[in-house]
């Protein structure tokens, strides 16, 4: 006896599978926190960045949460 699969894909999976989702009250606590500190030199273009994903992360949470 053996099994029929229709759709099977191999050598491929999902990276992000498993990994922890932050809530969009965390993702506001993290702005908050770096809304508050003072950077310089080389960070600020690093945390420039990081904090433009975290706030496209809390506007898509906030847009998933209305639908």
């Amino acid at each position: 006896m053996g099994f029929k699969a229709s759709n099977t894909i191999i050598g491929k999976a999902d990276p992000t599978m498993g990994l922890p989702i932050l809530t969009q009250e965390e993702i506001f606590h993290i702005l908050q926190i770096v809304g508050e500190s003072k950077f310089s030199g080389k960070e600020v273009e690093k945390i420039f960045q990081l904090t433009l994903k975290l706030q496209k992360m809390y506007l898509d949470l906030n847009k998933f949460k209305d639908k």
